[in-house]
């Protein structure tokens, strides 16, 4: 019975994985750095893991290039052809650990439909310029507003999943405000 739901978790897994990394259809793939890279395969469980519920919380900014000086500045206001990018952590919260195996999807809520967006967990590779510290404690994706675009709020929520089958969920503050805005 084990060795089923233990195939059943990482059959499941792998699906999701290969469902964050492909767009869907009429979506152009997430604009995070490295976009053209397939992102590296999840790291191996760490000691320890699972042993809490699994935890996730982020928050959205301006996803400029660089050395564009509002790059990454918190925001939930955006223009047409302004990039919005998720930045979101994933934490095993009995050890209070990173959970490095978890996959990170945004769903935005527009034009009637639901848009995903794979999000890339940042913990390998070189420091990138403009960062103080490796960025072994994010996951980023980015949307980029549409050039029609009506000005309104949306809603979003991201949702994870890790090697475990543990899931979590996160929905921004609910106050209107705050909401994701694009405008004029």
């Amino acid at each position: 019975m084990r060795l089923v739901a233990s195939t059943l978790i990482i059959l499941t897994l792998a699906v999701l994985a290969t469902m964050a990394q492909a767009p869907p259809a009429g979506q152009p793939p997430a604009q995070g750095r490295g976009a053209a890279q397939a992102p590296p395969p999840p790291p191996a469980p760490q000691p320890g893991h699972p042993s809490g519920k699994l935890v996730i919380w982020g928050d959205i900014s301006l996803f400029e290039r660089p050395p564009h000086p509002d790059s990454c500045i918190l925001t939930n206001r955006f223009k047409r052809g302004q990039r919005v990018g998720f930045r979101m952590t994933a934490i095993d919260g009995g050890s209070g650990e990173v959970e490095n195996t978890a996959v990170l999807t945004a769903h935005i809520a527009y034009a009637g439909q639901t848009i995903d967006v794979p999000m890339r967990w940042r913990g390998v590779g070189n420091v990138p310029p403009g960062y103080l510290r490796p960025t072994t404690n994010t996951w980023t994706g980015a949307w980029v507003v549409p050039m029609d675009a009506t000005p309104a709020t949306l809603s979003y929520t991201v949702t994870a999943t890790d090697r475990f089958g543990r899931t979590a969920n996160f929905l921004p503050f609910s106050y209107e405000n705050s909401q994701l805005t694009i405008v004029q």
